[in-house]
């Protein structure tokens, strides 16, 4: 059975930049980028996707999964200095029913904070979309904190 993916007019990752009206940028490398979730899960929650369309991790070429493993795991170090949260959730859905509400693949990385409750289930319904220039500010805070990049 083929994976059932959400069907838009047009892929609204596809057209991520730092001209999107509602994406606050935070980091773009060569196959990469990742930006804030603009439902903020927790703050400076992102989100990392392939810049080639593909909607789910069966579609991704074994050099765009490396990359983006490397850039989380990246966005995540730099998330843990900016914010000092007390853990961190990391995770990516295939499909409708498995909760896939955009059809490009992307990872989120959502900090968590004393006070959360463990194991919570993300619902992008259960949050307002964050303004922009907060999401600047944020994207900002984990900005100044990135490591020099190393290949």
């Amino acid at each position: 059975m083929p994976i059932e993916l959400p069907q838009p007019e047009r892929c609204a990752f596809c057209h991520v930049d730092a001209t999107s009206r509602w994406a606050a940028i935070v980091e773009e490398l060569d196959s990469t980028c990742a930006f804030l979730n603009p439902r903020q899960y927790g703050m400076g929650a992102l989100l990392v996707i392939p810049k080639r369309h593909a909607p789910t991790v069966l579609d991704l070429e074994g050099a765009e999964a490396e990359a983006l493993i490397h850039h989380v795991r990246r966005l995540s170090a730099a998330l843990m200095k900016a914010f000092d949260p007390a853990g961190l959730n990391i995770f990516q859905n295939n499909g409708i029913s498995a909760g896939q509400t955009v059809p490009h693949y992307h990872v989120h990385i959502v900090p968590s904070y004393p006070g959360d409750p463990p194991g919570r289930v993300f619902q992008g319904a259960d949050f307002e979309r964050t303004p922009k220039e907060e999401l600047e500010r944020t994207a900002e805070r984990i900005i100044a904190q990135l490591a020099p990049f190393k290949a």
